[in-house]
């Protein structure tokens, strides 16, 4: 048998087994529906946030869930995490020694929520009919719509207020990876409640993403996944994964995370319950981030990446050296305009003397996360409260729309790379 034959027969072989997956995904599908994936799985941590549903002015209903300390810290502000695109609040909770497990450790009141488009989170128009879609491969009514602004606007501040009834504080510390960060350089630079945000803390959250064969990759994926979204839901169809995986999905998962920083039990739980649609509208309004570099409005009115000096917030970005999807040029490009007196910059990897080289989601969810990230992130919170932002007059949205310093409109100096910066709060300089 010659080589090309012998090509030809495993190329028909490997055709052949995809087919047999695919038929036996959708199999599953049919005989327990998709929700009940994560209805069995016997474990909060694993499941659909519903301690509380929260209400949007829009229309929307959130799950949220409360994590309360064994002995809390009075002294200490409530805790917003929030998840990224394409995934929901289980994202913290996956591992072993998770963060909001150490927050809680450490006095504070943790709060992590399903975004619109993830959990059991819907419009409530469409709630009866989402609640059988949800056991389907149909996508569910109402997810082709929502943008990123809507998230801003409408569930930021749904969950501020809730927070506010459970706990009476007026200020939240505020914990966003990858998009759940993207979603403050919005809510800072133009909410009139942005004075609610004590402090901040981005990981892997960028507000640009630099030239690079990886942003052109995501960039296609945007596209075709959009496109898949219209007829079928990615995430329940990948619920099954749980269980094992083809060999060709490793290309995409290095985007997420590394596979030798994260333990298999957490990227099997990552397919079984953490996987979301991201959304075609978000998705939509995403594409000139990775076409241009530029993290915009939905109707493209507002650059936000060039109203990144309205920020004042004590912010602290988290950043791995080994991160594909947000990486380490946009991170300090986007780090070094916010104009916040108190700013912080951490990056993670082997060079720096840590264990690993963090990509994306390893920032939270690599085996050693709980012993090298989290206690910085901590450290740097407690040393913040209790912390009264100073309030500041929102700005009109003409003003927003008219505020672009003039060295930012040379596209040179906008791509440019800039010192890495730490600046401390008395306003001295250390570069690392």
């Amino acid at each position: 048998m010659t080589s090309i034959e012998c090509e030809t027969r495993n190329r028909l072989r490997s055709s052949s087994g995809l087919k047999s997956c695919l038929i036996l995904v959708l199999a599953a599908f049919l005989f327990q529906g998709c929700a009940a994936v994560r209805e069995r799985a016997g474990d909060t941590n694993l499941m659909p946030c519903r301690d509380s549903e929260i209400r949007t002015r829009d229309g929307w209903l959130l799950g949220v869930r409360h994590y309360r300390p064994a002995n809390p810290d009075p002294a200490k502000l409530p805790v917003v995490l929030c998840h990224g695109l394409g995934l929901n609040a289980t994202f913290w909770t996956i591992t072993d020694n998770h963060l909001p497990q150490q927050l809680t450790e450490a006095g504070y009141e943790v709060f992590v929520y399903d975004c619109r488009g993830s959990g059991d989170s819907t419009p409530e128009n469409y709630r009866r009919l989402n609640r059988i879609l949800r056991n389907t491969i149909i996508p569910e009514r109402g997810e082709r719509s929502w943008t990123t602004d809507d998230q801003a606007f409408y569930d930021i501040p749904a969950v501020l207020d809730h927070v506010r009834s459970v706990t009476g504080k007026e200020q939240v510390n505020w914990v966003g990876h990858s998009l759940g960060g993207m979603l403050m350089f919005t809510f800072l630079e133009i909410h009139p409640d942005r004075h609610r945000i004590a402090n901040f803390v981005g990981m892997g959250s960028t507000a640009v993403v630099m030239p690079s064969r990886d942003a052109l990759e995501m960039s296609r994926a945007n596209r075709g996944l959009r496109t898949i979204l219209s007829v079928v839901s990615t995430s329940r169809i990948a619920r099954p994964m749980r269980f094992g995986r083809p060999p060709g999905l490793a290309y995409v998962d290095r985007f997420y995370y590394t596979r030798d920083n994260v333990d298999t039990r957490t990227v099997d739980r990552f397919y079984g319950y953490t996987l979301e649609d991201p959304g075609q509208a978000a998705l939509l309004q995403l594409q000139p981030y990775l076409t241009e570099g530029r993290f915009k409005s939905a109707d493209g009115t507002v650059d936000y990446s060039e109203q990144l000096d309205l920020i004042t917030t004590p912010t602290l970005f988290i950043a791995g050296e080994g991160d594909v999807m947000a990486d380490i040029p946009s991170k300090s490009w986007t780090f070094d305009r916010i104009s916040s007196s108190d700013k912080t910059m951490l990056r993670f990897g082997k060079k720096h003397g840590h264990q690993l080289d963090y990509g994306h989601c390893d920032l939270v969810w690599a085996r050693s996360a709980p012993q090298e990230i989290f206690p910085e992130l901590i450290r740097w919170l407690d040393a913040r409260q209790p912390s009264i932002a100073s309030s500041q007059s929102a700005p009109s949205p003409q003003a927003v729309r008219n505020h672009f310093d003039s060295e930012h409109h040379a596209d040179n100096n906008a791509r440019e790379m800039l010192p890495l910066r730490v600046v401390i709060g008395d306003g001295r300089v250390k570069l690392r």
